[in-house]
């Protein structure tokens, strides 16, 4: 009859009688409404005494979720015991202190809470609970009252002392490190973080002194751990600071606002071939200048902010102007506008999330001057810093053209990018190598041939989409405090999506396409380049940039005999360029930043 009026009665027994193990089996099989929790505390209370903390936390907080949940006042009072035997001291004292709501178990809860809060490292809290605890306390509370008193004094007076040799360990570690001997600063740094645990700023003085020895990881961790400690406001944005720059991608470029202005002048060999946005439709005639002096000029503004700890936003605008020197060649100078958004956030494990977005816009021209292209990009990135020395990056970016003005209508059309590299950092050196797919479906030129004899009229069909692969590879070396040089490589394999061919309309009205030909083009880049820093704000470059592309499309390619025939005319003279050809930049320019 007693089993059936309470289920939980035989585990009450058993527990009364100290068998928990007995008591937690009882209690388990009657775990279930509408005594769920009821059930459930009772594991608590067993598996507590039976010494294992940890799962006797677990069943109070599934007791504390039921709808016949447990009085709040004991509750908490037992979970705080939980906390404090797995030395959770901060978590325990807010438990035990939420005890004190019940009359019964006001004083033994503020002493508790005491004792949990002089283990966390507070002392001065720890002394007003147990005066809290003081007033209508029995013999029992007053003693255990004394003793969290005494424990305090003791604990205060060796704070004294250690607080005087953290403070000595931390002079002695500043005056090293403004002497340059940072090793030894270090030393000095992480003994005054010994005696005092709870400070922040030890911490991260070892870590600017692991910085400058340039060992990054042990400063690194010395600052990270610093962050998680008590820090002055300045001493965190400090900290801060150093993490930036023991980081990678945008976090790197710490925070502040940064303005530049570039002038350059050069010398390109090939004006016509414009390299990266193909626009050679000169045609076969060799005699026109290709090659031609020129004259740059650029500005550019860059925001680098914190919205967060681990989040990070870059805003930046960039023009530039290129202008050549030789008349027939002007048409081609080139203006670019570029305005550009992009956030990352630093998640845990050394993984970066980032994404962008940035607007293009492209003026072509001199006395000419007009609209050329305009576009819209987007992209997303992942990143893995393995190590100080290695990340692995993957990026997804997609683009969408508008050709201003009918005449370059075949530049509108989309771009999907999709590009994998690595990135090897040494002290002095930083080499990336990568891998590209790229497809450029952009639209289809029509040209009429000049300088026709003959009663038809002929027309290239030129296609400018494509999708090809990329592979290169980059180096920046620091050769010392003002002078760098840098090696980009690139070798990427076209296939352009359509053929090409020379449309013939004859002067009775019938279309014929002549000299089919699905194009193919092989692309090598090279762009070797120094630097000199003349002074806190003006840096002079050079740069050589060689590019060769070989191509199946080249109307100066020699025909076998008996090709160039009815009905299809497959032969090199019908083609509408020359695609092989060198391209050579050589520049000079003086840039200023501030």
């Amino acid at each position: 009859m007693l089993i059936a009026a309470d289920p939980l009665a035989e585990a009450k027994q058993a527990f009364a009688e100290s068998r928990y193990g007995e008591a937690e089996r009882l209690a388990l099989q009657a775990e279930q409404p509408p005594r769920l929790g009821a059930a459930l505390y009772l594991v608590g209370l067993a598996r507590f005494r039976a010494g294992r903390p940890a799962e006797a936390l677990e069943a109070f907080d599934a007791a504390g979720r039921a709808e016949d949940a447990p009085a709040r006042a004991p509750w908490s009072f037992n979970r705080g015991a939980c906390l404090y035997k797995l030395e959770r001291f901060a978590e325990a004292e807010q438990a035990f202190l939420e005890a004190t709501a019940d009359e019964s178990l006001a004083r033994i809860a503020w002493v508790n809470a005491g004792f949990a809060a002089l283990d966390a490292g507070a002392p001065e809290r720890a002394a007003r609970w147990a005066e809290r605890a003081r007033p209508g306390a029995s013999e029992q509370e007053a003693a255990l009252v004394e003793e969290l008193l005494s424990l305090v004094a003791s604990e205060q007076g060796r704070g004294e002392d250690a607080e005087a040799a953290e403070d000595e360990a931390y002079r002695q570690g500043l005056a090293a490190f403004d002497a340059g001997r940072f090793e030894e600063a270090r030393a000095f740094f992480l003994q005054a973080a010994r005696r005092d645990p709870t400070s922040g700023r030890a911490l991260l003085m070892a870590g600017a002194s692991a910085y400058r020895m340039g060992e990054r990881e042990e400063a690194r961790v010395d600052i990270t751990s610093a962050l998680a400690l008590l820090l002055e406001p300045r001493d965190r944005q400090t900290a801060l600071d150093y993490l930036d720059r023991l980081s990678f991608g945008l976090r790197a470029n710490g925070r502040g606002l940064w303005g530049s202005v570039e002038a350059g002048l050069g010398f390109d060999s090939n004006v016509f071939q414009v390299g990266v946005a193909a626009r050679d439709v000169s045609g076969a005639s060799s005699d026109v200048p290709t090659a031609s002096a020129f004259v740059e000029a650029g500005l550019g503004f860059l925001a680098h902010l914190r919205l967060s700890d681990v989040v990070f936003l870059d805003l930046s605008y960039g023009g530039t102007q290129r202008a050549y020197t030789l008349s027939s060649a002007q048409d081609y100078s080139l203006q670019l506008h570029r305005a550009t958004v992009a956030v990352e956030w630093e998640a845990p494990h050394r993984i970066r999330l980032g994404a962008s977005t940035w607007g293009d816009a492209f003026f072509t021209g001199l006395s000419d001057f007009r609209g050329l292209q305009a576009s819209v990009s987007g992209s997303a990135w992942l990143a893995l810093d393995e190590s100080e020395r290695t990340s692995t990056r993957l990026d997804v970016s997609f683009t969408h053209k508008i050709g201003l003005g009918s005449e370059f209508s075949y530049l509108s059309g989309q771009r999907l990018d999709a590009m994998l590299s690595q990135e090897l950092r040494f002290q002095a050196l930083v080499m990336t190598a990568w891998y590209r797919y790229r497809e450029d479906r952009i639209g289809t030129l029509v040209q009429a041939v000049s300088g026709e004899t003959t009663d038809t009229t002929q027309e290239y069909v030129i296609p400018y989409a494509w999708a090809g692969h990329a592979a290169g590879a980059s180096a920046r070396l620091v050769l010392c405090a003002r002078f760098d040089a840098g090696l980009d490589a690139e070798a990427e394999w076209r296939n352009y999506l359509s053929d090409s061919y020379l449309r013939v309309l004859a002067a009775d009205g019938s279309v014929e396409e002549w000299g089919h030909r699905r194009r193919e083009d092989f692309r090598f880049v090279l762009v070797p380049s120094v630097s000199a820093r003349l002074s806190k704000h003006l840096r002079l470059s050079a740069r050589y940039e060689l590019l060769v592309n070989t191509s199946n499309v080249d109307t100066r390619l020699a025909d076998s005999a008996g090709t160039c025939t009815a009905p299809d005319f497959v032969c090199h003279r019908y083609d509408y360029t020359n695609g092989n050809y060198q391209k050579h930049v050589l520049m000079l320019e003086l840039g200023a930043t501030w």
